[in-house]
C-alpha cells in the first residue's frame, strides 16, 4: 500500500513510506503524533466537564423556570448547552481515534468532531457575556438609573447587539474552518474566529468602563450630567403603542400637577437628559443594599472569568491550529474549561432570580 505526506499547506500530496506500527513514533518528527489536537484529549477531564456543563444546563433551565427569569434561558442555559455540545465533540474525538500510516504515522480522529468542539467552546461564552450585560442592565434600572452616562433603555440593547455580532463572526469563522479543503483555508477560519473573540474582549472592556462609572457615581451620589440614549426613539414608539389613551391623559395631568416630575421627563427622544437641568435623583430602589452588592460581586466575578478566558482565546489561534498554545491542553483546561465551569456554577449558586425573580410556586 502506498502512503502519502502533505508536501505543502495547499493539500498537495507526495508519496511517502508507510508506518504500520500502531502507536509508534512518527517517521518524520520522531515523536508520537496526533491529528487536529496535537495531543490525545484527557479522558478524565473530558468526561468531567461534559458532566459539569450538562448538569449546569439542566440546572439553569430549571432555575430560569422556577424564578421566572426567562432571559436566563437564551443566555445562561443556552451557553451551558453549547458548552455541553462542544465537550460532546471532544468525547466523539476520543472514541474515534484510529491509526493512520500516512504522514509518517499518526493517530487520526474525525475532523468534524474537532470542528464541533472548537466552534462550540469558542462561541459558548458569548451567551454568558449576554447574561452579564442583561444582569447589569436590570441592576442599573432598579438601583440607580441616573448614575451612568448610557441610558438604561439603551444599555442592555446596545451590548446584546454587539454580542450577537461577535457570535456571528465567531460562527462564520467556524463555518469556514469546517468546510475548508486545505490547512491554509482552515487557518483563515481560525483567524476569523479569533477576530470575533478579540472584538468580544474589546466590548467587555467598554462594558467594564460603564460598570465602573455606575459604581463610582452611585457610591458618591453623583448622577451623570448627561445620558445618551441611542435607542430612545425605538422605546418611545414601543411605549406609545402600549400606552392607552386614558393612561396618556393621566400621565399628562400628573406631569402638569408636579413640576419635579415634569423636569425628570424632559425630551427623552433627544437621546440624553439636558445638561443644563438639575441631575435627576433616583427614587428609592426596591432591592436591599445587601442584594445589590451581591449582584455586583457576581458581575465582577463573571466578567473577570470571561476576560481572562478571552485573553487566552485571543492568542490561542494566532498561529492557526498548529500553534504551541492551541496544542497545549493544560492551558485550555485551566484558562477556558475551568473558568467557564466556574461561571456556570457561580451563576447557579448566586442566581439572578434571587434578586430579580418571582417564584413559580
Amino acid at each position: 500500500m502506498e502512503c502519502y505526506v502533505q508536501k505543502f499547506n495547499n493539500g498537495t500530496l507526495a508519496p511517502f513510506q508507510c508506518n504500520n506500527v500502531n502507536g509508534s513514533h512518527n517517521l518524520i518528527t520522531g515523536v508520537l503524533e496526533y491529528s487536529e489536537y496535537g495531543y490525545e484529549p484527557s479522558h478524565a477531564f473530558t468526561y468531567l466537564f461534559i458532566a459539569l456543563f450538562g448538569i449546569g444546563f439542566v440546572a439553569h433551565t430549571l432555575l430560569a423556570v422556577y424564578w421566572r427569569t426567562w432571559w436566563c434561558l437564551p443566555t445562561l442555559a443556552a451557553g451551558a448547552a453549547v458548552e455541553t455540545i462542544g465537550w460532546g465533540g471532544r468525547v466523539w474525538s476520543i472514541i474515534s481515534w484510529v491509526w493512520s500510516p500516512n504522514e509518517g504515522g499518526l493517530w487520526f480522529t474525525e475532523f468534524n468532531s474537532f470542528i464541533i468542539q472548537i466552534v462550540c467552546l469558542v462561541i459558548g461564552p458569548t451567551f454568558f457575556s449576554a447574561a452579564n450585560y442583561i444582569l447589569l442592565g436590570k441592576l442599573i434600572v432598579n438601583a440607580g438609573p441616573s448614575y451612568i452616562s448610557l441610558h438604561n433603555q439603551s444599555f442592555s440593547t446596545l451590548f446584546i447587539i454587539a454580542d450577537v455580532v461577535c457570535l456571528v463572526i465567531q460562527g462564520a469563522g467556524g463555518g469556514i474552518a469546517g468546510t475548508a479543503n486545505t490547512s491554509a483555508g482552515s487557518d483563515n477560519g481560525a483567524y476569523i474566529m479569533t477576530g470575533g473573540v478579540v472584538l468580544q474582549l474589546v466590548i467587555t472592556v467598554i462594558y467594564i468602563g460603564f460598570f465602573t462609572e455606575w459604581i463610582w457615581r452611585r457610591s458618591h451620589d453623583r448622577p451623570a450630567p448627561r445620558q445618551y440614549n441611542p435607542f430612545s426613539r425605538f422605546h418611545k414608539k414601543k411605549a406609545n403603542v402600549q400606552l392607552s389613551p386614558s393612561a396618556t391623559l393621566l400621565n399628562e395631568s400628573s406631569a402638569s400637577d408636579s413640576p419635579s416630575i415634569g423636569m425628570t421627563n424632559m425630551k427623552p427622544e433627544d437621546g440624553y437628559s439636558a445638561a443644563n437641568t438639575a441631575p435627576v435623583r433616583d427614587t428609592p430602589h426596591m432591592i436591599s443594599e445587601k442584594k445589590i452588592k451581591l449582584m455586583c460581586g457576581l458581575i465582577i466575578l463573571g466578567t473577570s472569568l470571561i476576560v481572562v478566558r478571552s485573553l487566552y482565546r485571543s492568542v490561542e489561534l494566532t498561529n492557526g491550529w498548529d500553534g504551541a498554545i492551541a496544542r497545549n491542553e493544560a492551558l485550555f483546561l485551566g484558562l477556558d474549561a475551568l473558568l467557564m465551569a466556574l461561571f456556570v456554577i457561580a451563576y447557579g449558586v448566586i442566581h439572578p432570580g434571587l434578586v430579580f425573580g418571582k417564584r413559580l410556586f
